[in-house]
């Protein structure tokens, strides 16, 4: 189900539980400079969420579907696939995309429903989801995002404590615990955050949490809620790296292959 969010403050924050049933999940490295998570089904691997050496974010996280957003062609359409790679690979600037999201209709993939926080530097994150408006750091009025499973669109009028719908809990958990760390946030407090919205039980267990540090080149992260053991991927190495709470220490150049969450549960 996944709960994500994205703090601009002095320093930029993005954060990302991924919540779903037990199956092969690969890290991997596109080109130099884009790292992608993607979770096994129907056979193939498909991306679930990415970020880049630029600084750029984007998830696929899912959401009640709605008649406008689903999957349909048309020569102003574009399916959230395409432009999950088209904002990671840079072919479209996260600062154009007011106005590419103003000229496209954003759709589904067939048989799919799902919402995008995408963030990016200089304070330009959106929340887009197909088939309702898209949303920006301005609109929102804070330093910070929050997505889990509900249409944030839909519910822009809510308070906080009258918000409902899936993820909800957890998205008041996440956004409470932000709003009071907000001037004097880092990489633990966002780990303590994503902590707090881990789910252990049901069909969607957390299986990776992550802290995106921008300005270090580097991601933070952790498996199976286990926030004893940290992992860091450095985009200065392509490497990822051991950093607390294991024996000894190990490290693996990431490629293209990737690597399986699963032989990283072994280091």
């Amino acid at each position: 189900m996944c709960t994500s969010f994205v703090l601009h403050k002095d320093k930029p924050y993005i954060g990302m539980n991924f919540d779903i049933s037990k199956r092969p999940i690969k890290i991997a490295l596109v080109g130099d400079d884009q790292l992608i998570i993607s979770q096994k089904e129907g056979g193939r691997f498909l991306p679930a969420f990415g970020l880049n050496k630029n600084g750029t974010f984007m998830n696929l996280q899912i959401v009640d579907p709605n008649e406008e957003g689903k999957y349909r062609r048309g020569k102003n359409c574009v399916h959230i696939m395409r432009l999950f790679d088209e904002v990671l690979s840079g072919k479209v600037a996260t600062a154009e995309l007011p106005s590419y999201l103003q000229e496209k209709e954003v759709v589904n993939v067939p048989e799919y429903s799902v919402h995008s926080l995408i963030a990016a530097p200089n304070n330009k994150s959106y929340i887009v989801e197909p088939g309702r408006q898209y949303l920006d750091a301005d609109s929102i009025k804070n330093d910070f995002m929050v997505l889990t499973n509900f249409s944030v669109a839909d519910n822009l009028s809510s308070d906080l404590e009258t918000i409902d719908g899936p993820g909800s809990e957890r998205y008041k958990i996440v956004y409470s615990k932000i709003q009071n760390n907000v001037d004097d946030f880092s990489v633990e407090k966002g780990l303590t955050v994503l902590r707090e919205a881990c789910q252990f039980d049901g069909n969607y267990p957390t299986q990776l949490s992550l802290i995106f540090s921008p300005e270090e080149n580097s991601v933070y992260f952790t498996l199976n809620g286990d926030f004893d053991k940290k992992f860091r991927f450095s985009f200065l190495e392509n490497k990822i790296t051991t950093i607390s709470g294991f024996e000894k220490e190990s490290d693996v150049v990431l490629t293209k292959k990737g690597i399986l969450l699963s032989e990283l549960e072994q280091f």
